[in-house]
């Protein structure tokens, strides 16, 4: 009795197993919206018209391309570069991509695998790398992104004002086939509250953007530059390189001329020679630290005044200790 109740409650059917879980049932509905939507689907194709071929099935379409990360990885002052990592969100539409979503048990967007769709060409310059994430396609047709760009910028060194100096620097993007012959149109923009991280010694400034729609006649590219600022932060330099040098340069001064002795013009001599050569090594610094010039920044002036002032001292004390002596002996 015990045996027969066991068996027939063991092959009773369950309740779990009569019912389909929702995963499944979203699984199911995911792959045959995968299936319709890219049976046919060519990749390699732009959906938009470029060979002036009359179309109005769809309307112009913007492709937005929004400036949402910017992080300063490093600054090289010497060759004219910075190095940064900018993340860009793109939205645009394919009409090939679109579907009705109570068709497909309520789906309204799915995600795939960036080498899936067609996606609009942008190009960071001068050198780059780029990383896209998955792609959000949703039921009326327009898809977005995010693009990560590891690239070096070039960028034009002003040090005049160096070690306050403000630089204007670019986001420089190569676009191909913007144009309303191609259905589409590009909408640059920076995110209300983008996410900017920069280093200890520059702060990174986000303000504003150029297009250049066509930068040829004969080429159908444009090219779009997000304008930057790079902003020193001068604490490092007052704190290791200006102050101590005017600490020691006022200390010499005064040993100059409140010194006593016999030996005070070998002293003085010394001491003069020993700031030069002090000098001189903050100058080699300045030279490995910034970009070449033509002009010389404030520090570079700064350091001039104090190697003429430490040379007039000592010209001064020696003129005062040779006439004090052809003085005394003549006298």
């Amino acid at each position: 009795c015990f045996s027969s109740s066991f068996f027939s409650l063991l092959f009773l059917p369950s309740k779990s197993s009569s019912t389909t879980p929702n995963s499944l049932i979203f699984q199911t509905q995911n792959a045959r919206l995968y299936n319709d939507l890219f049976s046919s689907y060519r990749r390699e194709m732009s959906p938009y018209n470029g060979h002036g071929m009359s179309n109005n099935s769809y309307p112009l379409t913007p492709v937005i391309i929004s400036l949402q990360y910017a992080r300063l990885i490093r600054v090289l002052e010497p060759e004219l570069q910075h190095q940064d990592l900018v993340g860009i969100l793109v939205d645009w539409r394919d009409p090939r991509l679109n579907w009705n979503p109570a068709d497909y048990g309520g789906i309204d967007h799915i995600y795939v695998n960036r080498y899936i769709v067609w996606m609009p060409d942008s190009q960071g310059l001068p050198v780059s790398s780029d990383h896209t994430l998955n792609i959000r396609v949703n039921a009326s047709g327009f898809l977005n992104t995010f693009v990560l760009y590891s690239s070096y910028y070039s960028c034009e060194f002003d040090v005049r004002r160096f070690p306050f100096d403000k630089q204007d620097c670019y986001y420089c993007f190569l676009l191909y086939n913007y144009d309303s012959k191609d259905e589409m149109t590009m909408v640059p923009k920076i995110a209300a509250d983008p996410y900017i991280y920069d280093t200890s010694e520059w702060a990174l400034g986000l303000h504003g953007h150029i297009y250049m729609e066509s930068i040829s006649p004969d080429f159908n590219m444009g090219l779009l530059f997000f304008n930057i600022s790079l902003t020193r932060r001068p604490q490092f330099w007052i704190g290791l390189v200006i102050t101590p040098t005017f600490v020691i340069g006022s200390l010499i001064i005064i040993g100059l001329f409140f010194g006593r002795g016999a030996d005070l013009i070998n002293n003085a001599v010394g001491l003069g020679l020993t700031s030069m050569m002090s000098m001189m090594v903050i100058v080699g610094i300045l030279a490995d630290a910034i970009a070449k010039s033509q002009y010389i920044p404030i520090l570079g002036w700064y350091i001039i005044a104090e190697i003429i002032i430490i040379t007039l001292a000592v010209f001064a004390l020696l003129s005062s200790e040779v006439t004090y002596t052809y003085c005394s002996i003549n006298l």
